[in-house]
């Protein structure tokens, strides 16, 4: 039996769900709705859809739907998609807090739909249908917040279904959610924005700016109007995270100021710990082996044979990344491999093939 999901939106994130789900046709069919025709044809072209329509076309028909639109909206889109839904069918959004998505879902949840909230913790700086990506949940986690009215055959129907996309769903709260993206998501967004900031007009130091300032800011790189209606959406939680943050600067003033070093010193010590304890050997809830760091020359098909070699071991490449190149001399190559006990293995057989490498 087939699947039908409807995608109200086709920017980036819709679109990648497009492409994600509609890689198992004919197990699920994909149609899709945009205000822009353009974005309508681009998505057909990349196959993110397999077919396009209005909301009266495509939304009867669908067991499931995903809006994927700005988060002011949703509450009138779903409203105005519910009256078209058949009974039974789930609505879902994608949006980065929930609380308010979950007031509107309930004001539906007569009409014969479910609502059920969703968040894909997934993203990109690219905006728009040609910044989607099949892959860009795998691994991922992707939070669902489900009201009273969903239940557990309906969350168990929506988690088979994003499972497809290899994201790893998470049930919670919707406010335990947006307290929680608060602090990991939505107070890292300003805090690297107003660091960048404090640069404006220092061309000096911009050109100093080396791999740690842009790690640390480049989430600050968003788009601004999208970032602005998603931290306003969450305004009352994210201004405690602030105040937080100001009291954290304020105590690291005093430091300085009054040149405790022994302080610094202890408060620099505790942050580390705690940053060690994040998961930083796996993306999402899926662990990683470990990170094997090799320089390659720079020639065409280096990457490829990389992967040859190890594939020959049967070692999985969990993760790949080009950290620095030198044109027409090398470059450092980031390998992330799936399992632990293939760190040494990997090492060896890059080894093995001249390649200088290690385990970070």
């Amino acid at each position: 039996m087939t699947t039908r999901v409807a995608i109200v939106g086709l920017g980036m994130i819709g679109g990648s769900l497009g492409l994600a789900f509609a890689g198992h046709f004919p197990q699920v069919e994909v149609a899709g709705y945009d205000r822009d025709p353009e974005v309508l044809e681009n998505a057909l072209d990349m196959g993110c859809v397999h077919r396009t329509g209005t909301l009266e076309e495509i939304v009867p028909p669908a067991n499931f739907i995903f809006l994927c639109t700005p988060i002011s909206s949703i509450p009138a889109i779903a409203k105005d998609v519910a009256a078209l839904c058949r009974p039974g069918s789930i609505m879902t959004d994608v949006g980065s807090t929930k609380q308010m998505v979950a007031e509107a879902f309930e004001r539906i949840s007569g009409s014969g739909v479910i609502g059920v909230g969703g968040h894909p913790m997934a993203g990109s700086e690219r905006q728009g249908i040609t910044g989607a990506d099949r892959y860009l949940f795998e691994n991922a986690v992707y939070v669902l917040t489900p009201g009273k009215s969903a239940s557990k055959e309906v969350i168990d129907k929506l988690v088979t279904l994003i499972k497809l996309t290899g994201a790893h769903v998470l049930i919670m709260d919707a406010e335990v959610h947006d307290r929680l993206v608060a602090s990991v998501s939505h107070l890292p967004h300003l805090a690297a924005s107003a660091l960048v900031a404090v640069l404006n007009n220092q061309d000096d130091a911009l050109a100093l700016a080396a791999g740690g300032f842009r790690d640390t800011t480049r989430i600050a790189g968003g788009d601004p109007a999208l970032w602005s209606e998603i931290l306003n959406s969450n305004r009352r939680l994210l201004a405690q995270q602030v105040g937080q943050y100001i009291e954290q600067l304020t105590v690291l003033k005093e430091f300085l100021e009054e040149g405790r070093s022994r302080e610094l010193e202890e408060f620099l010590a505790v942050s580390r710990r705690i940053r060690e304890m994040l998961p930083a050997k796996r993306k999402g809830l899926v662990s990683c082996g470990p990170d094997i760091i090799c320089l390659v020359p720079d020639r065409p098909g280096i990457i490829g044979s990389l992967g040859g070699w190890l594939g020959e071991k049967n070692i999985n490449i969990a993760d790949i990344e080009i950290l620095r190149v030198r044109e027409g001399d090398g470059g450092t190559i980031r390998i992330a491999v799936g399992v632990e006990d293939d760190g040494d293995v990997a090492v060896e057989t890059l080894r093995a093939h001249g390649v200088k490498a290690w385990i970070r």
